[in-house]
């Protein structure tokens, strides 16, 4: 696939490196800053181009009517709007997708449309972020969750803590653990490592597991893992910006929430749009503050500002000052290492990964309603509606164990109507089922789309 990217900031570089990886894939990126784009050309074997992403010159160079797929995500809504208007009327591009922050471009629905502005996904950073540690507010003790078939299924990520049940025991025991829960476990991590998660596999502490099972089930197969984090009460937010505002907004009805920011101007505003959240002028790393706030009965802090090195270093503080769990927004891998290693940090959150996912949704063939990448793009689980008649097809019809999967991919469950359905050898794939797959290795995602070609275009 031909794909154009405009914007080579932390988005744009964080997804021309996720799809240069496909080798199938001819990634060519613009960018105005020479800076960013000498920083990509020396790691990627992608194409670079100097220039405004919204110049029909500069589109023309970078070989937009070659192009299947046009990727706006420069720092301009208005930029990114432009390019994919001229990406339809003068260049006939396929596919656009667009990064869009500004709240009130979105209030209208038929905005974005080809009667109006061409633009076949938008993509809102900010909104993705926000609902993705909403799930894990809701989880106290998932590291990450991944929703699919519109929030009827999750997938979980959890650490595995010696001293609790399944630690230390083979995996079919979970199930006579919870006879009543649909779960399963769909893959383990070990020092880095993908190792195969079959029923006589053996949990051991440090372990990094995925599970999915329904959502109201969550919690009752988390205390399999770890003893369960107590529910967040007491939650302080480093940095009002819009991520900081609309999760304060979601908060404040269940949970006592303060917001620091250094903004006064900013602290006025946000105070004006929130009803029961306290609005602090300040600065998040100020022991003196985040004492008298009362730091050390602080169930969550959220290090949400737009700086890395300040999320990193406040959340060590407010973790050294008694927090009890600390959460950092961190784009720049450099810090990602930082705050993984760093005791002081017991979450880091990718924003360029959240967003890539968001984005893969609409890039991977075929009918799928929702991708994620797991594993700093070295995962992923995907979630595909079969279709099609099953003489033509390769997977209707057939049981599981009938169905040849490459090498670290697996069946992780199925949604049949409003039913849930966990994977297993017997289960028949029937036409309409929603399916859910994970693979460890992303390299293996176009043997999974040959074995639906049936219902890829």
């Amino acid at each position: 696939m031909k794909i154009l990217i405009l914007g080579a900031g932390q988005v744009g570089a964080s997804l021309a490196r996720y799809l240069s990886r496909d080798t199938e894939n001819d990634i060519t990126i613009v960018d105005k800053d020479e800076v960013n784009l000498s920083d990509i050309a020396r790691h990627l074997d992608v194409k670079t181009i100097c220039g405004h992403g919204s110049y029909p010159n500069i589109l023309e160079q970078a070989e937009i009517r070659s192009m299947d797929m046009l990727i706006a995500v420069t720092k301009s809504d208005e930029g990114n709007m432009l390019a994919c208007q001229m990406a339809h009327t003068l260049y006939n591009v396929g596919k656009k997708i667009a990064r869009i922050r500004t709240a009130e471009y979105l209030y209208h629905d038929k905005l974005f449309s080809d009667y109006a502005i061409p633009i076949d996904f938008v993509i809102t950073p900010e909104v993705l972020v926000t609902n993705f540690i909403k799930r894990m507010v809701e989880q106290p003790g998932a590291e990450q969750i991944f929703e699919f078939d519109n929030g009827l299924i999750q997938l979980v990520e959890t650490k595995a803590y010696k001293g609790t049940p399944i630690v230390g025991r083979p995996i079919k025991e979970l199930h006579e653990h919870l006879p009543k829960t649909r779960v399963r476990i769909v893959a383990i991590y070990r020092n880095g490592e993908a190792i195969p998660a079959y029923g006589d596999t053996v949990i051991k502490d440090g372990d990094r597991v995925y599970f999915v099972t329904k959502k109201g089930s969550v919690a009752e197969v988390l205390k399999e893992f770890r003893r369960l984090d107590r529910p967040y009460k007491n939650i302080i937010i480093a940095g009002g910006g819009l991520i900081g505002l609309n999760l304060a907004k979601f908060l404040e009805k269940n949970h006592r929430v303060r917001i620091i920011e250094l903004n006064k101007q900013r602290v006025k505003e946000i105070a004006d749009e929130l009803e029961d959240t306290i609005v602090l002028h300040g600065n998040a790393s100020d022991q003196d503050l985040l004492t008298e706030e009362g730091i050390e009965s602080t169930d969550l802090f959220l290090a949400l500002t737009d700086s890395d090195e300040i999320n990193v270093i406040v959340s060590i503080l407010a973790k050294r000052l008694g927090a009890h769990k600390t959460v950092a927004l961190v784009k720049r891998n450099v810090y990602k290492d930082l705050a993984t290693q760093s005791d002081g940090v017991d979450m880091v959150i990718s924003p360029d990964q959240i967003t890539t996912s968001g984005i893969l949704s609409h890039i991977r063939k075929g009918d799928t309603m929702m991708v994620h990448s797991l594993r700093q793009g070295k995962a992923e689980a995907i979630e595909v509606i079969v279709h099609g008649d099953k003489s033509h097809s390769d997977v209707i019809g057939k049981s599981i164990e009938e169905i040849k999967l490459p090498e670290g991919a697996v069946f992780a469950s199925v949604v049949r109507g409003d039913e849930v359905i966990m994977a297993s050898r017997t289960l028949v794939i029937q036409e309409n089922d929603h399916v859910l797959l994970v693979l460890s290795d992303v390299n293996k995602i176009h043997q999974i789309e040959e074995l639906f070609e049936g219902y890829f275009d």
